[in-house]
């Protein structure tokens, strides 16, 4: 009996004890035919693997691009085989990354977290041959549909998941958004810019001191956009003696035109400081007109309501200025709690 062959290539061993002649084709020919088919990969064909490969053996098949595989050694042989990824055969098995790897091509960068979400470090761009191909699409795993689908030309749609999209967004023309379908907002909508409101608050008492020289309100101030029409409403809380009381003026972007509308307590009343002021004064005036209100306590305020339609040609600033009607020791108090709203109607 020969020696048992060698375990990987099955290389024929004669007998050990040297009482076996030489023979050509089982000691040196078969085995070097051996040798030379397991050095590198083998070339095979899909149907004719190795019927018994050994673990580790290399194949290449010549006629799938060269797909490479490697047998793990498991039985039956035919299920044995792991494909190995090369550049010259199309990828046909599974390819796992453990969590946190990352997939390179060139300089991007695809990373898998612990969490399960993908991050990448450029942009994803679907090169579709129509518009109707689909770029991105998303489901809940019970749906039949998938909920949300964006198209190559941008369009989207949106649906429930157990039937067909039913809502829509998508660019009809230059510079115009449309959907097919109603449309639900729950805050505010800004349309060009209309329905935009500025507002402020003033946060704390300010106070004018013997001056009768206009000055701007640190606080009620809006930047308003050129070629705009907008709505100005303003609530004045403010107090003062009546040797100084207070006047007020508007400073609006140039160019701007329009009326202002201001009520309050006129500076010839004769009680100032409670529901019972007697005269009141109601007028609508240029913005740039001065208007005196009437107050005689510097803790019991009163106030002023002024409102106007200010419509641009250029962008500015518009403020509240004020000052006293007569210079006085004792200041004057635009209070906190004034505020501003300037909305965009136009």
């Amino acid at each position: 009996m020969p020696d048992p062959s060698t375990s990987r290539l099955g290389l024929y061993k004669s007998k050990s004890d040297g009482s076996e002649l030489v023979n050509y084709p089982l000691d040196l020919g078969g085995n070097w035919d051996k040798v030379d088919n397991a050095a590198g990969f083998q070339i095979v064909t899909s149907t004719t693997r190795p019927a018994t490969p050994y673990p580790g053996k290399p194949i290449t098949e010549s006629n799938t691009g060269y797909r490479s595989y490697f047998s793990n050694g498991s039985s039956p042989a035919s299920g044995s085989w792991v494909e190995i990824p090369n550049s010259s055969g199309v990828f046909g098995g599974n390819l796992s990354l453990a969590t946190g790897s990352s997939l390179s091509i060139g300089t991007a960068t695809l990373t898998r977290s612990s969490g399960g979400s993908l991050s990448a470090n450029t942009n994803y761009q679907r090169a579709g041959t129509a518009t109707t191909d689909v770029a991105f699409s998303a489901l809940v795993s019970a749906d039949t549909f998938d909920r949300l689908r964006l198209y190559a030309d941008g369009k989207l749609e949106i649906g429930p998941g157990s039937g067909a999209r039913d809502v829509n967004l998508y660019r009809s023309a230059a510079n115009v958004l449309t959907t097919d379908d109603s449309l639900n907002v729950g805050l505010n909508l800004t349309v060009g810019g209309i329905g935009q409101r500025l507002t402020a608050v003033k946060p704390s008492n300010e106070t004018v001191t013997s001056s009768t020289t206009l000055q701007n309100d640190d606080h009620l101030t809006a930047t308003l956009d050129a070629n705009s029409v907008y709505r100005i409403y303003m609530l004045l809380n403010f107090g003062g003696v009546t040797a100084g009381e207070i006047k007020t003026s508007w400073t609006t972007p140039a160019s701007a035109t329009g009326f202002k509308s201001c009520m309050g307590p006129g500076s010839d009343s004769t009680t100032r400081d409670t529901g019972a002021t007697t005269t009141m004064r109601y007028g609508i005036h240029n913005f740039t007109t001065t208007v005196n209100y009437g107050c005689n306590d510097t803790s019991l305020l009163v106030h002023a309501i002024e409102q106007g339609i200010v419509t641009t040609t250029t962008g500015g600033t518009f403020v509240l200025q004020w000052a006293q009607q007569a210079s006085s020791a004792t200041g004057s108090i635009m209070a906190a709690g004034s505020y501003l709203i300037a909305e965009k109607i136009g």
